[in-house]
């Protein structure tokens, strides 16, 4: 079994680990938007260069999948992916009043 989680800041996943023991883990950084669209926020929050930016950032309730860890995390972004689109990028950082727009880190 392997133990996969989500990291956050805020509301917004960024990264997703997976691991299967002490030494068989794996990290998979989300498409560049998702920083793109935090640093948007973050910025319009005053919170860049703070400690509070990185208070920001928390892991999601662990969970348990079959499979590799490769597998696991790359099954895990593709679903974060479908769940959490550009769209969805895009219209959270307006809702925060930050200036983005499609062309938003690609």
């Amino acid at each position: 079994m392997t133990t996969v989680k989500i990291m956050y800041w805020q509301d917004i996943p960024c990264t997703v680990r997976a691991e299967a023991g002490r030494r068989q883990r794996i990290s998979r950084q989300l498409p560049d938007i998702y920083m793109a669209v935090i640093d948007a926020i973050a910025m319009k929050e005053g919170l860049i260069g703070s400690d509070e930016y990185q208070n920001q950032f928390h892991w999601g309730e662990a969970e348990e999948r079959s499979g590799s860890p490769e597998e696991v995390a790359d099954a895990v972004v593709a679903e974060v992916l479908a769940n959490y689109p550009k769209s969805w990028l895009i219209e959270r950082g307006r809702q925060a009043g930050a200036a983005l727009d499609e062309s938003t880190a690609g």
